[in-house]
């Protein structure tokens, strides 16, 4: 049954009621009408119209208020990310989605601005969120339009790497702490052993028996091949974790001044040795020495039984610049090349090379480090070039 009623609104403007009763236990069904019998429009339905297709396709949640503190539109995204059913948002104030310690705080009227702020659900329950404000001017005035974010995953995130940077840097300080202590312990006794045999060999002086002699330089021998492992090993454990410094760097210069060294360490040899055009890059200077002085040392070890011929150069392949060091000394063979970079590993016997096993896997660390890959093609008794990358920096060549 349709009933007529009359009321007066808060400005003191008298309208219509019209609503249908549905006898006892049932409902009632009411909307407003003009005192001409229309009915009411809904406040700012123009700006709705206008705005909600739009504010619908965007993926963030988007809620617009007025000058009152009164929600005007909430997209779907909103509604749900608030937990609210479509539609009953609207002329709702926009405060009760914030928790009451923050609603003089915020109010929908500004960008979070860095300040950490939470949104309340209709359960009660909050959540951490992020506004971007704006003004939007129209027609009808000014309306506050809040983009919110949900925060949710990310603090989780945020949460999950500061443990793990926390584990990070407890691991660290124990690995110093025992590198010290490999470095100490080991390295004393090796000392003591080598400080016993020179006495040894001082007491026998020169009428010491030839197999004597030939046991002690064996020992001392072995002590100093024991000394460069532990060295070796601490150096590769320490480029885990040292800190890096990148800088824009001239390849070329840090080649030349490698190669400078390590030619004053085999003064006499003479090497044929070129450097073509070298891009410049982003890079940690003393790690990428130590790359270079590791891949020279190589190359420089490698070419000792022949007239060496030692390139250093850059290409592209496929918009990648990849760096590369070539010799033409023993090479190896391309069977065993996935043994090259660990730890230890040797594709040469001691008797013809001498080494640890440990440079190249310095050198696989360090472009590791920076981003990059690293590997090598060879030929037994017709060289080897080793190839590595290095994330790319988008600077130009360098002179």
């Amino acid at each position: 049954m349709a009933n007529l009623g009359k009321g007066i609104s808060r400005a003191g403007e008298f309208f219509l009621l019209e609503g249908n009763f549905s006898g006892f236990g049932g409902g009632f069904e009411a909307k407003l009408m003009s005192a001409t019998g229309n009915a009411l429009p809904k406040p700012h339905a123009t700006l709705e119209a206008k705005f909600r297709t739009l504010l619908e396709l965007l993926p963030e949640a988007v809620i617009l208020v007025d000058s009152a503190g009164r929600v005007v539109f909430a997209n779907e995204v909103a509604e749900l990310l608030f937990g609210y059913s479509r539609g009953t948002l609207s002329d709702q104030p926009a405060e009760m989605l914030l928790p009451p310690r923050l609603r003089g705080v915020h109010a929908f009227k500004k960008s979070s601005g860095g300040n950490e702020l939470f949104g309340l659900r209709k359960n009660d329950s909050e959540f951490p969120v992020e506004f971007t404000h704006r003004i939007l001017e129209t027609a009808e005035g000014a309306f506050d339009l809040n983009i919110v974010r949900d925060l949710t995953e990310l603090k989780r995130v945020e949460r999950e790497l500061k443990e793990k940077s926390a584990a990070l840097d407890t691991a660290r300080q124990e690995f110093q702490s025992f590198s010290y202590s490999v470095s100490h312990d080991l390295r004393a006794p090796l000392r003591a052993v080598d400080g016993f045999a020179n006495m040894l060999k001082k007491s026998l002086g020169a009428n010491i028996p030839q197999e004597s002699a030939h046991a002690l330089a064996r020992v001392q021998e072995n002590v100093t091949k024991m000394s460069k492992l532990i060295e070796g090993l601490l150096d590769f454990s320490t480029l885990s974790w040292v800190a890096m410094t990148k800088k824009h760097l001239n390849p070329a210069d840090i080649v030349k001044k490698s190669y400078a060294g390590l030619a004053l360490a085999n003064e006499g040899r003479k090497i044929d040795f070129a450097v073509g055009e070298l891009p410049s890059c982003d890079a940690d200077a003393m790690l990428l020495r130590r790359l270079f002085d590791s891949l020279l040392s190589n190359a420089f070890k490698f070419t000792r039984q022949c007239d060496p011929v030692i390139r250093i150069g850059c290409r592209d392949e496929k918009g990648e610049r990849v760096y590369f060091v070539q010799d033409n000394g023993a090479g190896f063979d391309m069977e065993y090349s996935s043994r090259l970079f660990q730890l230890f590993q040797r594709l040469h016997s001691a008797s013809e090379f001498e080494g640890t096993g440990i440079g190249l896997a310095i050198a696989q660390r360090i472009v590791q480090r920076h981003g990059g890959r690293i590997w090598a093609h060879g030929e037994v008794g017709r060289g080897a070039t080793f190839y590595f990358t290095l994330r790319e920096s988008g600077y130009g060549h360098s002179a």
